[in-house]
């Protein structure tokens, strides 16, 4: 390259690079700025339930065992050889008062009567002797001319004719006892009742007392039936310890494994303490005839559930327990589409759900309450509510 042009390309270099310069300057200068983007706002959907003010019956949910009213172990009062078990004295078959369980061998107790009637026609005979006696000492003491009142007892045989009195009371008395045993002998049931179990055979020589089986009545049985404290204040509890106070109340029983059947009970005895290790309060119901419904009876141990009736509750609402913040407000939509945080009183929890009384509603009924709130909302912001509103049954 020669000098010239060496010379021209250096000239040339800043002309070239101030143009450039000067242009990017223009075009930067003439860009338009872009128009300023509005910031777009969310507006949550939110599903509510409709609420409606009303009288309300709370059902308190609590549950307990089936357990037997009466339930007795079968015993003989006197000891043998068992000679007959009655056929019904079988587990699972029923029983009614006064019927034959078992039979002791009769031929012992018969022996012993026998021998009491003997000994007691012996001192029938030595109690007339001893009348006799003591009437011909008195009669011998009078023909003596002496007063009555100064003979010994002894001389007129008092102390003889009491004693042999005495025995006659006393082999009587035996023979009773005797005629008793007998009967005995024969093992009957107590109440009506249904055989729980069975452990006697004919054959077995049994001592007094022996446990031959059990029964349980078959008439009623009850449930024991816890309370907390909040729902022992919700119910109209029977006192019988109090007087006049001895109203039943009613409970629906259920068993988880038989869906489909239930039992009517009536709650008839309130315990008079609380369990100190976690503060509740214990109640009876009785079920009356349970055994006697084919396919529906309930059998003692099962475990039930219980629905009591509680205090009418007037004009509350019934709201889903996942609407609840706070234990004391919930979330409702406003007839503009806005929220308002609804001040609330929770009277009674359920299954899901709880009653509450709004002393100052915030918008019109029915109210609109949304189901599930969320952590963001504010007092006043918009929402939208989803289609198909469920209105909650009181």
């Amino acid at each position: 390259m020669t000098t010239g042009k060496k010379l021209l390309n250096l000239l040339l270099a800043p002309l070239i690079l101030a143009a450039a310069i000067l242009i990017v300057i223009v075009l930067v200068k003439s860009r338009k700025n872009p128009p300023p983007k509005q910031p777009v706002t969310a507006v949550p959907v939110v599903e509510i339930v409709e609420s409606s003010a009303a009288d309300v019956v709370p059902a308190i949910s609590t549950f307990g065992n089936v357990r037997a009213y009466h339930q007795v172990d079968v015993a003989g009062q006197v000891g043998g050889r068992i000679e007959v078990i009655d056929p019904n004295f079988d587990p699972g078959r029923a029983v009614a008062a006064g019927d034959l369980l078992a039979k002791i061998e009769e031929a012992d107790f018969r022996t012993v009567i026998a021998g009491r009637e003997s000994d007691l026609a012996a001192i029938r005979q030595t109690v007339a002797d001893e009348e006799t006696r003591s009437h011909i000492a008195r009669e011998d003491w009078l023909a003596s001319g002496r007063r009555l009142e100064d003979a010994p007892d002894f001389t007129l045989r008092k102390p003889q004719l009491n004693a042999a009195r005495a025995a006659l009371e006393a082999a009587q008395a035996g023979l009773n006892q005797a005629s008793l045993d007998l009967q005995r002998t024969s093992i009957r049931a107590p109440f009506d009742a249904i055989v729980q179990s069975r452990e006697a055979s004919p054959g077995n020589v049994i001592a007094a007392g022996a446990k031959l089986g059990s029964l349980i009545a078959r008439d009623r049985a009850e449930v024991r039936l816890p309370l907390t404290p909040e729902q022992a204040a919700r119910l109209d509890l029977p006192l019988a310890f109090v007087a006049g106070e001895t109203r039943p109340l009613k409970a629906i029983l259920r068993d988880p494994n038989r869906p489909g059947l239930a039992w009517e009970a009536s709650v008839t005895r309130t315990e008079a303490g609380v369990d100190p290790r976690n503060q509740v309060l214990y109640v009876i119901a009785e079920i009356p005839a349970p055994f006697e419904t084919p396919g529906s009876f309930l059998p003692v141990g099962a475990f039930v559930t219980a629905e009591l009736s509680g205090r009418e509750l007037e004009k509350v609402h019934r709201i889903a327990a996942a609407a609840l913040v706070d234990d004391s407000f919930v979330w409702i939509v406003d007839s503009e589409d806005k929220l308002r945080r609804q001040p609330v009183e929770r009277l009674f929890s359920g299954k899901g759900d709880f009653l509450a009384r709004i002393a100052a509603p915030l918008a019109a009924p029915p109210l609109h309450v949304v189901s599930r709130p969320l952590g963001s909302f504010r007092d006043g912001g918009a929402v939208k509510i989803a289609p198909n509103a469920t209105p909650v049954e009181p």
